[in-house]
C-alpha cells in the first residue's frame, strides 16, 4: 500500500507556529512529476467486443459474457504524482450488442471500509466520492462529447460538454449499478445508443476514462495524464474501437407526460385544479442529428432558482435548468461567451416573462446534431400570449464548422421576442480557435465573435463584437478578453444587462503544487475589469487580489481576497424601495476572507466573511454554510448570507416615486436557506428546498419527490408553497401541488 501524499509532513506541519509555517510555504517548489510515459503522444486503444446479449445489470461482475472482453488496467497517475504509477490496479471492459454500450470497473482496494461514498442520489456532485468517469466523443472530432460518472453507491451523474463549456444540467437515459467488496468496489454501466448522437459507421469513437481515490487525493487516468488538462479536453484522448455496428434502432421516442396540478392563491383568490396532458417527441433523422417536438410543454421538475438580492444597477444572471432545452445546447455556444452580458441566444427567455413567471409554450421544435464537419442546432417555440405580450413565434439557428486541429466558424440569427409586441432580430458570427499543439503539452484558445441587433424603431448603434485569448492551464493560467455592446444593442433572445460600454478583462493564476505537504496547491491570482462607456470615460472597475489559497490534498480550502472596486453614478437610482443611490464617484476597499472545508467530511463548513466600502458607506458581509451528511441516504443543510451597510448618505423614496431629502442610513440584508435530501435508493429520492428573504419579506418551500421507475420513465410529486412573513406575521399564501408522470417509449 503507496502512503497518501503528505502523511509525513502532515504531522510536522501541525506542531509548528505559524510564523515557521508560512516560511515553509514561502520556500516550497513545485514538485517533479514522475516521467511521462515513452508512448505518451501516441493515442491509446481500447476495443468492445460485440454479443448478442449484453450482460444483467446488476454490479456483479461475474456473469461470463464479461470475460469476452479486453480488460485495460494500464492506468496513470495525474494527481497527486504526475505520470505516477497508480496505488490501486483498475480495470475496464467494454461490450456491445445491437443497442447499448456496457462498461464494467473493477477498482481494486486493500481497505474497501475506507472507500468514501458519501452520495446516492442522481446528478449529485460526485467528484469528492471515490468516482469512475467515462467521457466519449462520439464524433471523434476532439471538440465535443458525453460525460458519465458513478461512484459506489450507483449514484449517476452525467453532463456534456462543448469545447470549454460543460452542461452539468443536462438528462440523459443511462443506467448503472454498483457495489463495495472485499477487493473494492465494483460498477456496471449500461448506456443506449438512442441516448447519444455518432456518426453512423464510424468504427472508432474517442474515448477516456479515470478513476478517483478520494482518501489519497488520487487520479488515475487511462489517457493523456497531465495534470494541465481536464479530462474533457479530448484532444489527445484515446481510442474505442469497434463502433461501427452502433445502431439506434428506428430511432422514435415518444414521451408523453401527464400532469395535474392544484392551485390554492388566497391574495389573488384562485381556487381551481388543472388537468395537463403534454406530449416530448424525438426522431433521430441521422444517428448524428435530432428532430425534437415538445407540445403543451410543461417545467414542472425543473430545479428552482437560490433567490438573491440585487444589490447593482443591473439585473442578476440565473441559469437555465429546463431539459428540452438543455439537450444539444452546447451547439449553440457562440463566441466562447458563458452566463454573461452580451450573449445572443439564452433560453430562460423562452416560457418565462420579464418577472420570472412561468408562460406556456403552446409547441415547439429542435434539430439539433452534426453532419460531416458541421454542427447544426435550429429551435422555433410558439410562446403563448400574457399580460400584454401577443403570442410569439420565437427562432434561432445556429451552424458551425470544424476547422483547423479543434477549433470552429460559424454564424447565428435569432428571431422573436418573448417580452414585448416589438419585433426583433439578430445575426452574429464567430471564430473559436483551441490548440494543443501551438505550446506543446499546453492548451491555447481565443475567440472572436461580433454581432448586430435588428430591433423596430431603432435604426442605429445595434451592433456588439468582443474576442478573448487565454491560456487555460494548472501552473500558469491567464486570460484577457475585450467586448464593445453599442447603445441600442438588444438581442431579446439573448442576455444584456448592460449596453453602450466597453469592457476590458484580465487575470493570472500562478499555481505552486508541494511535494510531499498538507497542501495540495498553493495559488495566487489577479483579476480585473474596467468598463468605460463608447467616449472611454471610466464607469465602472475592479481589482481583486488573491495573495493566497490553500487546498489541502482532501481539499479543504482557506482564501484570502484583496478587493477595490469603483463605481461612477451619473444619475441616480434606488438600490432599494428607499434607498436611492447618489451620482458621484466611489471607490469601495474591502477584504474577504473565506474557509471551505472537503466535502468528503461528514460535516462540512463553507462561511465567508468581508468587510469594507460600500459607495459612500461600508459594510460587513456574513455567510456560513453547513450540511451535515450522515450516510449516503441523507443531507442536512443551512446557509444565512447576511449583509450589513452603515453610514450611505442616501435619498429617500417620496410617496410618488421620485427622490426625496438625502439621509444618513443603513440597512441589512438577509436571505436564508435550507436543504434536506433523502436519498432512498438512487432512483428514487425526496428533496426540499426553504428560502426566505428580507426584502420580499417572504418564504418558499419546494418539497420533490422524483422516483424513476426504469431509466427514461419518472413520476414526480411536486409542492410549490409560499408563505408571508410581513408585519411579523406567518400565514401561508399561493400553494401548488403537483404529480406529473412521463413515460419514455423507445423504438
Amino acid at each position: 500500500m503507496r502512503e497518501p501524499v503528505g502523511g509525513l509532513r502532515r504531522a510536522t506541519l501541525a506542531g509548528r507556529g505559524l510564523a515557521t509555517a508560512l516560511l515553509m510555504l514561502a520556500t516550497l517548489t513545485i514538485p517533479a512529476a514522475a516521467a511521462p510515459p515513452p508512448d505518451a503522444d501516441a493515442p491509446r486503444r481500447a476495443y468492445v467486443t460485440f454479443v448478442q446479449e449484453g450482460p444483467e445489470l446488476d454490479g456483479d461482475l461475474s456473469d461470463p459474457v464479461w470475460q469476452l472482453a479486453e480488460p485495460i488496467s494500464d492506468f496513470t497517475q495525474v494527481e497527486p504524482v504526475q505520470f505516477g504509477a497508480p496505488s490501486y490496479r483498475t480495470e475496464v471492459r467494454f461490450l456491445s450488442d445491437k443497442d447499448a454500450l456496457y462498461i464494467s470497473f473493477r477498482g481494486y482496494d486493500p481497505h474497501p471500509d475506507q472507500i468514501v461514498a458519501n452520495l446516492m442520489e442522481r446528478d449529485a456532485f460526485l467528484f469528492f466520492d471515490d468516482n469512475f468517469t467515462i467521457v466519449l466523443d462520439t464524433f471523434h472530432d476532439k471538440r465535443n462529447g458525453f460525460f458519465f460518472q458513478v461512484n459506489p453507491n450507483a449514484g449517476r451523474r452525467d453532463a456534456t460538454f462543448a469545447g470549454n463549456r460543460f452542461e452539468q444540467d443536462w438528462n440523459g437515459i443511462w443506467n448503472a449499478k454498483a457495489r463495495i467488496d472485499s477487493k473494492g468496489w465494483v460498477a456496471e454501466i449500461e448506456i443506449p445508443y438512442q441516448t447519444l448522437n455518432f456518426r453512423p459507421g464510424s468504427d472508432i469513437w474517442g474515448l477516456n476514462i479515470a478513476r478517483r481515490v478520494r482518501r489519497l487525493n488520487e487520479e488515475d487516468r487511462w489517457a493523456d495524464p497531465s495534470v494541465q488538462q481536464l479530462i474533457t479536453n479530448m484532444g489527445k484522448a484515446g481510442e474505442l474501437i469497434g463502433m461501427a455496428h452502433a445502431s439506434q434502432g428506428v430511432g422514435v421516442s415518444l414521451v408523453p407526460a401527464f400532469t395535474v396540478r392544484r392551485i390554492d392563491d388566497p391574495d389573488r383568490d384562485v381556487h381551481k385544479t388543472e388537468f395537463e396532458p403534454s406530449l416530448d417527441a424525438f426522431y433521430n433523422i441521422l444517428p448524428s442529428v435530432t428532430a425534437s417536438l415538445t407540445v403543451n410543454t410543461d417545467f414542472t421538475e425543473a430545479d428552482v432558482d437560490e433567490r438573491q438580492i440585487n444589490l447593482s444597477r443591473f439585473s442578476l444572471f440565473f441559469p437555465e435548468r429546463r431539459d428540452f432545452f438543455l439537450q444539444d445546447s452546447g451547439i449553440f455556444n457562440f463566441g466562447g461567451l458563458r452566463n454573461e452580458n452580451g450573449i445572443p441566444f439564452f433560453s430562460r427567455r423562452i416560457g418565462l416573462d420579464a418577472g420570472g413567471k412561468a408562460v406556456p409554450l403552446l409547441v415547439g421544435g429542435k434539430i439539433s446534431g452534426r453532419v460531416g464537419r458541421f454542427n447544426l442546432g435550429a429551435l422555433d417555440i410558439q410562446q403563448a400570449s400574457h399580460g400584454d405580450i401577443d403570442s410569439a413565434n420565437l427562432a434561432v439557428a445556429r451552424v458551425s464548422a470544424n476547422v483547423l486541429e479543434q477549433s470552429t466558424v460559424g454564424l447565428i440569427a435569432t428571431n422573436g421576442n418573448p417580452v414585448a409586441n416589438d419585433s426583433n432580430s439578430l445575426v452574429g458570427a464567430d471564430f473559436n480557435y483551441r490548440s494543443l499543439n501551438l505550446v506543446p503539452g499546453k492548451t491555447v484558445a481565443a475567440s472572436f465573435w461580433s454581432q448586430q441587433s435588428i430591433t423596430s424603431g431603432e435604426s442605429a448603434r445595434q451592433g456588439a463584437w468582443g474576442g478573448q485569448i487565454s491560456y487555460p492551464n494548472d501552473i500558469i493560467r491567464w486570460r484577457v478578453k475585450f467586448k464593445e455592446l453599442q447603445e441600442n444593442f438588444n438581442p431579446a433572445l439573448g442576455f444584456v444587462n448592460r449596453a453602450g460600454i466597453r469592457r476590458y478583462d484580465g487575470s493570472f493564476r500562478y499555481r505552486i503544487r508541494p511535494q510531499n505537504s498538507v497542501f495540495r496547491t498553493i495559488d495566487q491570482q489577479l483579476t480585473g475589469t474596467l468598463i468605460t462607456n463608447r467616449d472611454n470615460e471610466i464607469e465602472s472597475g475592479n481589482i481583486f487580489y488573491t495573495p493566497v489559497r490553500l487546498a489541502t490534498q482532501i481539499d479543504d480550502v482557506f482564501n484570502i481576497q484583496l478587493v477595490h472596486l469603483y463605481e461612477r453614478i451619473e444619475e441616480p437610482f434606488f438600490l432599494l424601495p428607499n434607498i436611492g443611490i447618489r451620482e458621484g464617484k466611489y471607490h469601495f476597499p474591502s477584504l474577504i476572507t473565506s474557509v471551505r472545508t472537503s466535502r468528503n467530511r461528514k460535516i462540512r463548513l463553507v462561511a465567508t466573511v468581508g468587510v469594507g466600502g460600500f459607495y459612500d458607506g461600508w459594510g460587513v458581509r456574513v455567510n456560513p454554510k453547513l450540511e451535515w451528511r450522515p450516510n449516503a441516504h441523507w443531507l442536512i443543510a443551512a446557509e444565512l448570507d447576511e449583509r450589513h451597510f452603515k453610514g450611505l448618505k442616501a435619498y429617500t423614496r417620496l410617496p410618488d416615486g421620485s427622490l426625496g431629502p438625502v439621509r444618513t442610513t443603513g440597512f441589512t440584508t438577509r436571505v436564508a436557506r435550507f436543504r434536506l435530501n433523502i436519498a432512498f435508493t438512487p432512483d428514487l429520492f425526496w428533496n426540499t428546498f426553504v428560502q426566505y428573504d428580507n426584502e420580499s419579506d417572504s418564504m418558499s418551500l419546494n418539497s420533490r419527490v422524483q422516483w424513476i421507475v426504469t431509466p427514461g420513465r419518472v413520476v414526480f410529486l411536486v409542492l410549490d408553497q409560499g408563505f408571508h412573513t410581513d408585519d411579523g406575521s406567518f400565514r401561508a399564501g399561493r400553494t401548488v401541488p403537483v404529480i406529473k408522470v412521463g413515460w419514455t417509449f423507445r423504438f
